[in-house]
């Protein structure tokens, strides 16, 4: 069994969507549930999870970044793999990853740099990173697997993704699989809190 380049990148999108939820679902717990921000900075299980599964999601999208910057470099210039500017898949997921750029870059930079904000007026810059990261595991898990069947067979069958046949299980698996580490996460935090 091997795996190819891109089976493997929509894996680390899976991995980086996984990490995204769990952040996401601890942060919404804390500011929105809670209306406590700053839970995220007091309640200890809280704030190593955020944490850690939010940086885990930034490493993974810088990886799948630099995958996708490749790619796209060398569909300008060699065409490999191909520039597809009729396929809707191929320029909703492309076009759209500059927007989700934007959004993770002005999370990112607030995380680590200047954290305040994002406790008052641009609380909505997390729910807006999740949902950043929801559209570029979509679109990238789409637009890989309409690739693995004809009539634009460009890539073998996944290996170690779920088939074509079960890719509405595969899009929602990284949101469950993160739903139930953040629960866990939570009621951990929660039993602490007693």
């Amino acid at each position: 069994m091997q795996l190819i380049q891109v089976e493997f990148n929509t894996i680390i999108t899976l991995l980086g969507m996984v990490c995204a939820t769990v952040a996401g679902v601890v942060g919404y717990y804390a500011a929105y549930v809670k209306k406590q921000p700053a839970l995220i900075k007091t309640n200890d299980t809280i704030f190593r999870a955020h944490r850690a599964f939010g940086s885990f999601a930034t490493i993974l999208f810088l990886l799948g970044l630099f995958a996708g910057i490749v790619g796209f470099i060398g569909a300008l210039t060699i065409n490999e793999p191909p520039l597809e500017l009729q396929s809707p898949s191929f320029n909703i997921h492309t076009w759209g990853s500059f927007i989700v750029l934007v959004i993770i870059l002005w999370k990112s930079y607030h995380s680590y740099f200047d954290k305040r904000p994002l406790y008052g007026h641009r609380k909505w810059l997390g729910p807006a990173a999740f949902f950043a990261w929801a559209f570029t595991w979509i679109s990238a898990a789409i637009s890989y697997y309409v690739r693995t069947v004809p009539p634009n067979l460009q890539h073998p069958p996944p290996v170690f993704l779920l088939p074509y046949q079960l890719l509405w299980v595969q899009l929602i698996l990284p949101f469950l699989i993160g739903g139930i580490i953040g629960y866990v996460i939570l009621r951990k935090a929660t039993l602490a809190q007693k």
